[in-house]
């Protein structure tokens, strides 16, 4: 999963701001696994792997298992959308 955030910040980070920036951003998010930002757009993109869409694809199945479905079509999540 990957979350993408604009800081409103619009700036090159020097080496220190970078490393002093990945370890808040560490220290503040443990499942955090990797980052990126974008100086000409002030967004950060936050990676999170793919552990919280194995939690949701986990919790999608047992749901199906207990409604004793065939087969899953449609998951709406925030306006979100995916279909099977």
């Amino acid at each position: 999963m990957k979350l993408t955030l604009d800081v409103g910040v619009k700036k090159d980070l020097t080496d220190k701001e970078m490393s002093v920036l990945d370890r808040t951003l560490r220290g503040v998010i443990s499942e955090l696994v990797g980052w990126s930002y974008s100086p000409l757009t002030g967004e950060l993109t936050l990676d999170f792997g793919d552990v919280d869409e194995n939690v949701v694809l986990v919790r999608i199945e047992d749901y199906k298992a207990k409604a004793k479905a065939v087969k899953v079509l449609r998951l709406e999540f925030m306006e979100l959308v995916k279909e099977w």
